[in-house]
Order: structure tokens, then C-alpha cells, then sequence
């Protein structure tokens, strides 16, 4: 690992949530807050999107996500997946 491989030293993360970019508030965030930030209903549900093909991650509202400003998530009606 070089410089820049680590957590964030008092840097912003930068975060996409739904094609949109926003800048983390902490660098350690639950699901809810994940939503929060991206101004998204309460009861949709986060998915992390991941780089593998299709593997993407439903994220709850109590998970701890440690960020770094790789992550790329979608927020979506939780209706779509009844």
C-alpha cells in the first residue's frame, strides 16, 4: 500500500448514491444514514453496488459501513423486489 490506501486523514469521502455524488459527512455511516444523505425515503432500500456481475449487496438500516470513496450505492423502492 502507498499514500492514499488508508482511511481518509481528515480528507472528505466522496460517496454515490443513485448516480449522484456526495461527500460523507463520517467515515464510518449506518444504512439509514447512507439514505439519509442521498435525501431518500426511510423505507427504501439500500444496495451497495458492487464490482463483481450482479452481486450487489442490500445494505439494512443498523449495518456499519466503513466508506471510502470507491462506493457507489442505489437506493429503490423496496415494492419493486415484491
Amino acid at each position: 500500500g502507498g499514500p492514499g490506501d488508508g482511511p481518509a486523514a481528515g480528507g472528505t469521502i466522496t460517496i454515490e448514491i443513485n448516480g449522484r455524488r456526495f461527500d460523507a459527512p463520517k467515515q464510518t455511516m449506518n444504512g439509514a444514514e447512507i439514505k439519509r444523505l442521498g435525501d431518500c425515503p426511510s423505507d427504501y432500500m439500500l444496495i451497495r453496488v458492487t464490482s463483481s456481475d450482479g452481486d450487489d449487496v442490500q445494505v439494512p438500516d443498523d449495518e456499519l459501513i466503513c466508506l471510502d470513496s470507491t462506493m457507489r450505492f442505489r437506493i429503490v423502492n423496496s415494492s419493486t423486489f415484491g
